[in-house]
């Protein structure tokens, strides 16, 4: 006999869980002989209305019901403590097993809350440059940008990118304020060159260049500023001188160019300053 208890029914030797479990069984007939006398009390009672009737049964239901939980967690207390504490430990094994998953949908959950960037937008993380092609709640991708680098070979590759970078990088959202940008062309002069002329070059490329598109950059210095109430947009060619080298003057400018058409803006600007102006002084 002791033989088949071992072996068939082995929590009947944990006295305290035998113990849990009458008192379970106890409180359970208790609370359902209880409540059914009450209901029928509350059933033969011919001074209340049918209304109070169905309300103090639904009240008896439920704060039966409220005993009962209360008594369980009162009976397995320590069994209770012992489960949760196990399952805080699944939970947080988890989390650590699947933390970089979660980091990407709580990322593009900021995303899609924030309006970071959408589908078509050209953007900037981390220092990849790319548009935007496909975003799903794991990653972005991006179609690398046109614009080359001296240092980089090839462009236009396809780029995956984890959305939890969002939260460590800031985003740079070229497109966010209209299809226009200030594109920046850097250009280095001796000392001795003729950097008046070279200035003046430089605006007169730019101004050309705007000329071009000079209808569609007011519709959208127009909007900006009624849109984002800021002032209009820079729509004339500057151009900085920096003194940082010795050796050197730099002229930077500035000019809207359309996005895009940065690379070729940049490209004839440059070649049409090279057909103009020496860069460094003739003999």
């Amino acid at each position: 006999m002791n033989q088949f208890i071992e072996h068939s029914l082995p929590f009947l030797l944990d006295r305290s869980t035998l113990r849990d479990a009458l008192f379970t069984l106890f409180l359970l007939i208790g609370i359902v002989s209880m409540r059914a006398a009450i209901r029928s009390t509350i059933l033969h009672r011919n001074d209340l209305s049918v209304e109070i009737k169905r309300r103090w049964l639904v009240s008896l239901r439920n704060i039966a019901l409220g005993f009962f939980v209360l008594g369980i967690i009162l009976i397995w207390g320590n069994e209770i403590q012992a489960f949760a504490v196990s399952l805080i430990a699944v939970a947080a094994a988890f989390v650590l097993a699947t933390k970089e998953v979660i980091l990407c949908m709580l990322g593009s959950i900021y995303r899609t809350s924030s309006h970071v960037y959408e589908v078509g937008d050209r953007i900037e993380i981390a220092g990849i440059k790319g548009q935007v092609l496909d975003i799903n709640l794991i990653s972005t991708t991006l179609v690398e940008s046109s614009r080359a680098d001296h240092h980089k070979g090839t462009v236009g590759r396809g780029i995956k990118i984890p959305n939890s970078m969002l939260f460590g990088n800031p985003v740079y959202n070229e497109t966010m304020m209209g299809n226009f940008a200030i594109q920046t062309i850097h250009i280095n002069v001796t000392r001795d060159a003729d950097w008046e002329l070279a200035e003046t070059v430089l605006l007169k490329c730019g101004r050309e260049i705007i000329s071009e598109y000079m209808d569609q950059l007011a519709q959208h210095a127009k909007e900006i500023s009624s849109d984002y109430v800021m002032d209009t947009p820079l729509q004339e060619p500057r151009v900085r001188l920096i003194l940082d080298e010795i050796e050197f003057i730099g002229l930077q400018l500035q000019l809207p160019a359309p996005l895009g058409l940065r690379a070729q803006i940049e490209q004839r600007v440059l070649r049409d300053f090279l057909r103009k102006v020496p860069i460094y002084p003739t003999a």
